[in-house]
């Protein structure tokens, strides 16, 4: 008996182990991909967030279009369903509406019994929050409504899932991030799915859509705020393809194929990214390697959290499903000594000017040792390129680029290449310094 309680315990034991981060995807319903990914891959996650409603004008719960559909619910068996609501009204998140319905307590106890009574009444597992844009003078009426749904939803055995902005202080309090306060709603909610992207978006300049270093302040900060059995990291599966400012949502097969078309060679950024450039574009987008630099910064670094969400099935390279394996298969690894660097992807200095940038490194795995920075021209212009710091040890993490066009330089676009060494550790950022005449 004694021999076989020992064999039982230990297979408990490795059941649990097996099984070392919570896996969850958010489902577009207006994606019919989403449901060929979800029928597919379910087994895979624990937890499945179908975007299934959003916001009348009013503040009434609107049902979204094909939410609900039981095909897409009986793909999702075997994971516990909380689906998404938004603050969404006519497609776009709506802060004033919510702020509107979250503030006074009679609203925010109508509200709140309305999400209980769908979650109950459709015997989904809980439901997911994602207000955006909240004003951040509405924080405490926020956090206020978030408590009192937590208690209706566990009074009925219910989950709730809070879906938040990425910040690394709560010193970053415009609207939006300002309202969300991650003691408070990590204290009453089961979860907590940061949206770890978008650092560049749709109309900033070209780059990554996560660096790794502010992956790792994110995460950091999560850890001082919220328990770290609640912190889910939402992570990207999409990208985007720009021009200037201007960037348009891309998929992995859409990313693949336009390069395809357009002869582009996919290079990697500082943080493993997939990038390339045709015409005026610029794109970056998330692919298996991608993915598992994140995945692997995290579990190297901040091995407590949770687990991993994933904005959207549908979109992702299939290559991501074996790493998700792995993270529900497997415990943290052994740290890795290593570092990654980032920096802006594009300059702009006009002729007989300088223009300067800031370059970063984020140590990961324990690694100390000192990094050697060097800058160099990849295409001949008429400039002086300079750092403000050319080995980075201690304390120093960042350098600062300086470009001095020549008063003849000629108009154009020149990829200058940020080196950053350390023995056998090389990590480069390609910048494309555009040369503006007066």
């Amino acid at each position: 008996m004694k021999v076989r309680a020992v064999a039982v315990l230990l297979l408990l034991l490795s059941s649990a182990n097996a099984f070392a981060y919570r896996t969850a995807a958010w489902i577009p319903p207006w994606d019919a991909s989403a449901l060929t990914s979800i029928q597919l891959h379910a087994g895979d996650l624990d937890e499945s967030n179908p975007v299934w409603y959003s916001l009348s004008s009013s503040g009434a719960i609107v049902t979204n279009w094909n939410a609900e559909n039981p095909t897409w619910l009986a793909a999702m068996t075997g994971t516990r369903v909380l689906p998404t609501i938004q603050n969404a009204v006519n497609g776009s998140f709506d802060g004033t509406v919510a702020a509107t319905l979250l503030s006074t307590a009679s609203s925010r106890d109508a509200h709140a019994q309305a999400i209980a009574d769908l979650v109950v009444n459709k015997v989904y597992d809980g439901i997911d929050v994602d207000y955006e844009r909240v004003p951040a003078a509405s924080r405490a009426n926020f956090t206020a409504f978030i408590q009192l749904l937590a208690q209706k939803l566990h009074a009925a055995g219910k989950q709730l899932s809070v879906t938040v902005y990425a910040k690394t202080s709560d010193a970053q309090n415009w609207d939006g991030p300002g309202a969300e306060d991650w003691v408070a709603l990590g204290s009453a909610a089961d979860w907590i799915k940061i949206m770890a992207y978008d650092y560049h978006w749709s109309t900033s300049a070209p780059g990554a859509i996560t660096p790794l270093s502010w992956l790792d302040q994110v995460a950091a900060y999560a850890e001082s705020a919220i328990p770290g059995g609640k912190i889910i990291v939402g992570l990207p599966w999409y990208g985007y393809d720009w021009v200037g400012s201007s960037g348009t949502g891309v998929v992995y097969s859409g990313a693949m194929s336009t390069a395809a078309a357009n002869g582009a060679a996919i290079a990697r950024d500082a943080n493993n990214e997939a990038t390339y450039t045709y015409a005026d574009h610029v794109v970056y987008f998330q692919d298996a390697a991608a993915y598992q630099s994140k995945t692997d910064l995290i579990r190297q670094k901040h091995p407590g959290v949770a687990g991993f969400a994933h904005w959207r099935t549908g979109s992702e390279d299939p290559g991501f499903w074996t790493v998700i394996e792995s993270l529900r298969g497997t415990s943290a690894p052994a740290p890795v000594p290593d570092f990654s660097a980032s920096g802006p992807a594009s300059m702009s200095v006009r002729d007989g000017k300088t223009a300067s940038a800031t370059y970063s490194i984020a140590r990961t795995g324990g690694f100390t040792g000192a990094v050697a920075v060097t800058a160099d021209k990849l295409a001949a212009f008429d400039a002086t390129l300079s750092l403000s710091a050319t080995t980075l040890s201690g304390s120093t993490t960042s350098t600062d680029l300086r470009v001095a066009a020549g008063r003849n330089a000629a108009a154009g676009t020149y990829p200058v290449r940020v080196r950053f060494t350390s023995g056998a550790l090389v990590h480069d950022v390609t910048v494309n310094v555009t040369v503006t005449k007066h």
